[in-house]
């Protein structure tokens, strides 16, 4: 998700519906390709929805027959969707609907539903785990935990669960159905955190390597999704004769894109600050790749190519940066030392891009340090190699010969991408131009997200361990919601400790269109008053900042 939170949830008056008739339905969107626009009747109500994400449980109207139309995204109304399932909820009863198998392949895109599911859990210290199989090319297997199948023949396409456990870390071992004694692959499960709610543990992507490999991801109850950590990853070939590794992010402030490779579309509307993961493509042959508008029609459209070959078995993370049609130009810029993995299972690798067009040489500071050393605007510094337990840091930006005038910190927290690499880009306009200067990461699997700005509050305010350091009491919230438009938003919160509070409000494409300094808020309840005078009908994030991390909310806009 970016920070990847690039989707939307049903607007409760889209449909004239009486409490007493809806049910509960949270959507997952494991189809590995395309982003899609999901329909209720003629009415739009996931837009642009992306593979991997998930909607929280919301209200859906009940006892009726709804037909559920997808189409790609971009459409424009339901009559073109590719697809249409009619479907009917029972009153007070809670979904979980799964969008999955291969558009126009085999096994074919479908919506799999299950009628049984939990938002809470009976005991408040478990966590509720619901395991679904969503890869479409892998077999039967069975998912180990301490020695016993705790999932038994599960087959594409199959729920089972919920299995109520203590809120703890689990270590999972994926075997065939029949053979619990050959483990496939490894991944550690932690929902310590998760205490009380629920959870979708799914497969997702393909066992036989591709675009999209296999891999767990969890779907939590309030609609965040993220990859289980991989201990022992499954035995396919990551490369081959003939094959490279890239990733390619998108720093070029605007536009969106189609990406070309020779006349073969590789990438559909790749939009700013987003990747893809790493895949494979061919080695030892010039490559011309081609930078079109979006919603091109072939690789003649292409407003700038750049020809390119890469070695076997290596890799490689590409940058599209530079400002198409100003200064410094378009262009792509290729690191040829790509890594996916760290040096060991308990470390991280980081890697470093300047990739803000105004903003002059800079250093990285972290604990009075530079760990990065005069880079310029195009440069890569890095890998460096970090200890995972150690990857929670202030990250400060100094110029390149005064490491004592700090231009700007944000908090890079890191731990949970244990094993393996990152991006760390720089990313906008330092003069103040849009989209601003932030610095965002790139995961190895393509996930997105920005860095958060740090407090001004002195370090010896801040507990050591920040997860031990809570400014809310309680969760924050958001009223009148849904907001009619041309009023405002109000946020209500109860305030632990005297803290620093920033908002930043994010549109359902994942771009931020508001951000307010409210500086230190004193202890006790407060209510905050935003403008959203000037926003469209539509939905919403509200992103709260705080030393202690971020509170994320939903939010409606209605006429």
């Amino acid at each position: 998700m970016k920070l990847h939170l690039i989707f939307a949830f049903f607007c409760l008056l889209t449909f004239n519906f009486s409490q007493a008739q809806t049910a509960r339905v949270q959507i997952i969107h494991n189809a590995p390709t395309p982003t899609v626009d999901i329909y209720a009747g003629t009415n739009q109500l996931l837009d642009n929805f992306v593979f991997r994400t998930a909607t929280p449980f919301i209200n859906v109207p009940a006892g009726v027959v709804i037909p559920i139309g997808v189409a790609l995204d971009n459409s424009q109304s339901s009559a073109e969707a590719i697809a249409t399932f009619d479907v009917q909820f029972d009153a007070g009863k809670t979904y979980v609907v799964v969008a999955t198998g291969i558009v126009g392949g085999t096994p074919g895109f479908t919506l799999k539903v299950f009628d049984a599911g939990k938002e809470k859990t009976a005991d408040s210290a478990n966590t509720g785990i619901l395991f679904f199989h969503g890869a479409p090319d892998a077999p039967v297997v069975d998912v180990v935990a301490g020695g016993a199948p705790i999932i038994d023949n599960a087959a594409y396409g199959d729920f089972q669960g919920y299995l109520e456990v203590p809120a703890a870390k689990y270590e999972l071992s994926i075997t065939p159905g029949n053979d619990n004694s050959k483990i496939v692959a490894k991944y550690e499960a932690d929902l310590s955190f998760w205490a009380g709610n629920t959870a979708v543990i799914f497969a997702s992507g393909f066992l036989g390597g591709g675009n999209t490999p296999f891999e767990p991801w969890v779907a939590l109850s309030n609609g965040g999704t993220f990859p289980l950590k991989t201990l022992q990853a499954p035995a396919t070939p990551v490369t081959g004769e003939g094959k490279a590794r890239i990733q390619i992010i998108h720093n070029a402030p605007s536009p969106t894109v189609d990406i070309y490779a020779g006349t073969d579309k590789l990438l559909d509307n790749f939009a700013f600050r987003t990747a893809t993961p790493f895949m494979d493509v061919p080695a030892g042959v010039t490559i011309p790749i081609g930078v079109a508008l979006d919603n091109s029609q072939s690789s003649a459209d292409a407003i700038a190519t750049f020809p390119v070959q890469f070695a076997a078995n290596r890799r490689y993370v590409v940058v599209a940066t530079g400002i198409v049609g100003g200064n410094p130009g378009f262009t792509l810029k290729v690191y040829d030392m790509g890594l996916e993995n760290a040096s060991t299972p308990d470390n991280i690798g980081l890697l470093f891009f300047h990739g803000s067009p105004d903003a002059p040489a800079v250093d990285i500071v972290v604990g009075g340090n530079p760990v990065i050393d005069n880079a310029s605007y195009g440069d890569f510094q890095g890998y460096l190699d970090l200890p995972a337990n150690s990857v929670d840091f202030r990250l400060s930006v100094t110029p390149e010969n005064d490491n004592s005038t700090i231009v700007a910190s944000y908090n890079a927290d890191l731990r949970f991408w244990r094993g393996r690499t990152a991006v760390i880009f720089a990313s906008g306009f330092l003069g103040g131009n849009s989209p601003a200067f932030e610095p965002w990461v790139a995961l190895s699997n393509g996930g997105t997200f920005p860095l958060p700005r740090a407090s001004n509050l002195k370090p010896e305010n801040v507990a050591d361990d920040r997860g031990t350091t809570v400014n809310f009491a309680s969760a924050p919230r958001v009223f009148p919601n849904p907001v009619m438009g041309g009023n405002s938003l109000n946020v209500s919160m109860l305030i632990e400790t005297d803290t620093e509070v920033q908002s930043a409000i994010i549109n359902a494409f994942g771009q931020e269109v508001d951000r307010r300094e409210f500086g230190t808020l004193s202890k006790g309840e407060q209510t905050l008053t935003l403008n959203t005078n000037s926003l469209p009908v539509g939905n919403y994030y509200l992103m709260l900042r705080s030393i202690s991390g971020v509170q994320t909310l939903p939010f409606v806009i209605v006429q």
